[in-house]
């Protein structure tokens, strides 16, 4: 199903540079990562060494959202022998990631802080794209790279190509997007408001926006985000999960901007609804038979199918999550401060 709201077009050549920032912070996110988090790190300690001809300093600052996993452990390895600091900000009990990026952001001390999430892997000229967008455009931009969704570590590594499912039209997508420290700090960063997965990055977009800042894409800042082909049930139910959390968050986000852009985001529309009801066949594809439907579909080699019976299955708990979510909030006045 589509997803964000629009842009602004990409970076512009040709216009008075500026110093830039000399120094950034990279921003992680991590939750039970214990087995990506070393490759993303590496990644981006690839990413640090054309910083150094260009005057900027680095650092990598993780926050470990209360992992139940050996993550503290992988980073704290990676640290010792990092060219760069490489520091972890543990929160003792899980936060979100958008909080667990404000404790990150508190404790970052780089003029630029750069958000990539744990599970994708970047090109060895990606902090390059980023800094060289920001010394182009001036202060006032917030940088968003490109996302390129693979199956596995081994393609991420093999540098896959775009395909037409990578397309998103998010405002900041903070899987991959770069922003000065003072800006974040100026409309206070991640609004705590919001519980669990969803939404956090583009109301943030959407206020730095209003701060005066002006959306740049890099198509040259390229990370890979890693999302494993779902194939057994527990996956499904893991992805249906994070949805649910989604439609929780998206009720929050219509509260905060009351009005058709921010529903027309949100999914919130008969429209949305109705295309939904059409990836599942009308109901024919189902949480209990929909990765029969898939296995068929990839036997055949039938990708767009494949795609469309998932996304529509995954699509359907955000969508009730929301409906549920909202009919709460009616009847116990929550969110009724933010409409006011």
């Amino acid at each position: 199903m589509p997803r964000g709201e629009p842009g602004e077009g990409h970076r512009r050549s040709g216009e008075a540079s500026s110093p830039g920032p000399r120094s950034l912070s990279l921003v992680i996110p991590a939750r039970n990562r214990a087995r990506l988090i070393e490759p993303c790190l590496e990644s981006l300690l690839r990413a640090v060494e054309p910083l150094a001809r260009m005057g900027v300093k680095a650092e990598i600052v993780v926050a470990n959202d209360a992992s139940t996993d050996e993550t503290p452990q992988v980073v704290e390895r990676v640290a010792e022998s990092a060219s760069v600091p490489v520091r972890c900000v543990t929160l003792s009990t899980r936060q979100g990631p958008g909080r667990a990026r404000n404790a990150a952001i508190e404790a970052a001390t780089g003029e630029l802080i750069v958000f990539v999430d744990s599970d994708v892997i970047v090109e060895e000229d990606f902090l390059e794209a980023h800094v060289a967008a920001h010394r182009a455009s001036g202060s006032q931009v917030f940088t968003v790279g490109k996302l390129i969704s693979v199956p596995s570590l081994e393609a991420a590594q093999a540098r896959t190509e775009a395909t037409v499912w990578d397309f998103s039209s998010a405002t900041l997508d903070t899987a991959n997007a770069a922003v000065r420290k003072e800006h974040l700090e100026a409309v206070g960063a991640f609004d705590k408001g919001f519980e669990g997965m969803g939404w956090q990055d583009i109301d943030l977009g959407r206020r730095l926006k209003r701060h005066g800042l002006t959306r740049v894409a890099v198509p040259e800042a390229v990370g890979y985000h890693i999302q494993p082909l779902i194939q057994t049930q527990e996956q499904l139910v893991a992805r249906m999960n994070k949805e649910r959390e989604r439609g929780v968050s998206a009720v929050y986000f219509m509260a905060k901007y009351p009005g058709l852009s921010a529903r027309l985001a949100a999914q919130d529309t008969a429209l949305h609804r109705a295309l939904n009801w059409i990836f599942r066949m009308g109901g024919l594809v189902r949480e209990d038979n929909v990765l029969s439907w898939v296995e068929r579909a990839r036997k055949r080699g039938r990708v767009a199918l494949e795609k469309m019976w998932l996304a529509g299955v995954i699509n359907q708990a955000y969508l009730e999550s929301l409906a549920a979510t909202r009919r709460a909030a009616r009847s116990d006045g929550s969110h009724r401060e933010l409409r006011g």
